[in-house]
């Protein structure tokens, strides 16, 4: 059996139980609801600086690619400024030189040269030539350079020759003629090989054998001492009579 004291100790037990549950059973208890508010309340954090730190990168390369974009046009325009002054200076020059070149021999037409105007190809330049329609800077040059090599034209249907075959010029021959005063010759009993060589209408056998042949006779004293020759053809004798001197 339990003592006095301990019956007494039981009672004040239920009652301190039943006061506790009184209490929780009628004072009303707020839910439990600040942790999840406050774990909501951290990611909207985290995201709201994800988003901030986000933004601030996009920002930061599209400043970076408006910068390449904005020295990619500036280089853009020195390079296209650069060309255009560069272009306008040539204009200007072959203008000035145009000019100079008109006022000089006193002619006054358009690009396409007259019907009844006539060059001559030994007294010409490359801006005279290209007066004519089909002729350009490079044919221009070609001409001249072939009859340099030549010594000189004397005739414009050398202008179908071999060399110039490229430049299509057989349809302008008639808008030429050759001054055959001005031909520099190519004396035969004072050159040799290679000086022969030289010649466009000499190949190195022909010049060989002229130079051989003026060994053995000393002395060339017109041109049919060379149709003995059977490196020269009929044809070759007849182109080279123009350019060749036996003084």
């Amino acid at each position: 059996m339990l003592a006095k004291e301990q019956y007494v100790g039981a009672i004040i037990l239920f009652a301190v139980a039943l006061a506790a549950w009184l209490f929780v059973a009628l004072y009303p208890q707020k839910t439990i609801e600040p942790l999840e508010n406050d774990a909501m309340s951290a990611d909207s954090i985290y995201m709201r600086y994800d988003q901030h730190r986000s933004d601030s990168i996009r920002a930061a390369r599209e400043a970076r690619w408006q910068a390449k974009k904005d020295s990619f046009r500036r280089a853009d325009d020195l390079r296209f400024a650069r060309w255009a002054r560069e272009r306008q200076m040539r204009y200007d020059s072959a203008r000035l030189a145009d000019s100079l070149w008109r006022d000089s021999v006193g002619w006054r037409f358009a690009r396409k040269i007259k019907k009844d105007t006539i060059i001559d190809l030994n007294h010409c330049d490359t801006t005279e030539l290209q007066y004519i329609c089909g002729i350009g800077g490079t044919k221009a040059r070609s001409i001249l350079r072939y009859g340099r090599e030549l010594g000189g034209y004397y005739s414009a249907k050398q202008l179908a020759d071999e060399q110039l075959k490229d430049l299509h010029l057989d349809t302008l021959q008639k808008y030429f003629i050759a001054d055959t005063t001005s031909i520099t010759r190519l004396s035969v009993n004072t050159s040799n090989t290679d000086q022969l060589r030289k010649h466009p209408y000499l190949r190195y056998s022909q010049a060989k054998a002229i130079y051989e042949y003026r060994r053995r006779h000393i002395r060339i004293e017109s041109i049919d001492q060379l149709r003995k020759l059977p490196e020269l053809s009929a044809e070759d004798i007849l182109r080279l009579a123009p350019y060749l001197s036996f003084e």
